[in-house]
């Protein structure tokens, strides 16, 4: 197996499961060469990969090379038309999406979204638990979000006619949570743009999502209080929060 999709020391399966998507993925550029090759119909090689993201040649087979190290992407050696014998030349790597990865329907933009959290989270140096960093990263992130849709002067916290829980639910929405609301407060989410990741570590994946919720939400009102009664990470039919104060 390759060392690098072992563990870390210290280190559980879930959080080197992090560890891995933060690495492989928190750069923009070696997402586009992911998702070149994950939206292909058939393996591609070096040059393929350039042309279709826009990059030099050397730089997408470094890129390349460091998908198929983490486990994302396999690495065969094809000639060209199929010719073998002598002056067939050197067969040349083609790449394409490794098996574990067929299932994962992630879309780009999440890909984009949870990267950047998790490597947020990953370089933190400032000595508190993971699940105190990830909390923090997706509370901030939250409140960002809905700080920026105020600024559009649509919608603006404490605008008559304002609805909190009605902006959180868009926002949700928008970002991939299928966020439904009963009038009253409470918050059902059908979908989680982060559900392969969240089903291996509802812990923390599920503890990232709620405060994305919790910071959208103080944007809009700081006095309301969001709390969950059940999450589709485990078992339940839809992720549920009650909104009480606003």
């Amino acid at each position: 197996m390759n060392p690098d999709l072992l563990p870390a020391s210290g280190l559980s399966s879930d959080e080197a499961q992090i560890e891995r998507l933060a690495t492989a993925l928190g750069d923009p550029t070696r997402r586009r060469v992911f998702f070149a090759v994950r939206e292909a119909e058939a393996a591609m090689s070096k040059d393929d990969v350039a042309r279709a993201v826009g990059i030099e040649r050397r730089l997408a087979g470094f890129h390349l090379d460091k998908l198929v190290d983490h486990g994302f992407l396999t690495a065969e050696f094809h000639r060209r038309s199929g010719r073998t014998g002598p002056g067939a030349g050197r067969p040349a790597k083609h790449y394409r999406l490794a098996e574990q990865e067929r299932e994962v329907a992630l879309p780009e933009r999440h890909y984009d979204l949870l990267a950047s959290l998790l490597l947020k989270a990953a370089t933190d140096t400032s000595g508190r638990s993971s699940d105190e960093v990830l909390e923090q990263i997706g509370y901030d992130f939250g409140y960002q979000v809905g700080l920026a849709e105020a600024a559009t002067g649509r919608t603006r916290p404490g605008q008559e006619g304002v609805n909190a829980v009605a902006e959180v639910v868009k926002l949700l929405s928008r970002y991939g949570f299928a966020a439904q609301s009963d009038g009253e407060g409470t918050i059902r989410a059908c979908a989680c743009p982060f559900e392969e990741l969240a089903l291996a570590d509802p812990e923390r994946i599920c503890g990232l999502d709620r405060s994305i919720w919790k910071g959208i939400l103080a944007a809009f009102d700081g006095e309301a209080t969001l709390s969950v009664g059940a999450t589709r990470a485990r078992g339940d039919d839809a992720c549920v929060a009650e909104i009480v104060g606003s």
